[in-house]
């Protein structure tokens, strides 16, 4: 009976010692199962932690890129802008204060001269005047022109577009402007007012057109901006 009982608690035991070895083993692999799965979800962490950094990276690049293109672009577009509006104000000034005495001065020379070689002389004048004042309109178109060619370097196809359009009613309007003042002696002396007033119609239509084409590229300059 006591051998029996001894066979048992010793069959028992090995069947104990059995059972811990295999779940001992079944732990330990669970547990060198759970690290490599610890392990390769660190990995997978480090992997996607390092690409958000990347991406984060690029797109921190992108802004600054689309932040330094819309910075140039803009002060390009408002230096172009004001180049315009002080060519606008310096020309008025030189029709109040030196076109308009000059005519006057003119006038008063030629109807008051003695003799024909006053009225050639007061006619002299006059024209190298007027070629003064169309030659300084001439280099502040070439200014503006200038400002042009550095818009184009970024600007978008239709920009550019307009651009030459622009540049080119600039230069018929100073085309006509000069033609209008170097034909006015003559016109002033045949006092053909008819003439007069067609070549200022044709000198208005030209700055009408000069200031559509002017709107239509501030319209296309803003909407360009916003696209950045």
């Amino acid at each position: 009976m006591e051998i029996y009982l001894v066979g048992f608690i010793i069959a028992l035991s090995v069947l104990f010692l059995k059972t811990y070895i295999q779940e001992k083993a079944k732990i330990t692999a669970l547990k060198s199962e759970n690290k490599t799965l610890i392990e390769q979800a660190e990995k997978i962490k480090s992997k996607y932690s390092k690409e958000l950094e990347e991406l984060k990276k690029e797109h921190q690049l992108d802004i600054a890129k689309r932040k330094y293109k819309y910075e140039s672009k803009r002060d390009q577009y408002v230096s172009f802008f004001q180049l315009l509006d002080q060519f606008t104000k310096d020309n008025s000034i030189k029709v109040n204060e030196r076109l308009t005495p000059l005519i006057g001065e003119f006038s008063t020379n030629y109807l008051n001269a003695p003799d024909q070689e006053a009225q050639t002389k007061a006619i002299t004048t006059f024209s190298t005047e007027i070629q003064k004042f169309t030659f300084e309109g001439s280099q502040d178109l070439m200014k503006i022109k200038q400002q042009t060619n550095t818009i184009r370097m970024t600007a978008s196809d239709k920009v550019i577009k307009k651009l030459d359009m622009l540049n080119l009613a600039f230069e018929k309007t100073i085309e006509q402007s000069n033609k209008t003042m170097n034909d006015l002696p003559t016109l002033m002396l045949h006092n053909d007012q008819q003439k007069m007033q067609e070549n200022q119609i044709k000198l208005e239509e030209s700055g009408k057109l000069v200031k559509k084409y002017n709107d239509e590229l501030i319209a296309l300059m803003r909407q360009e901006l916003d696209e950045i």
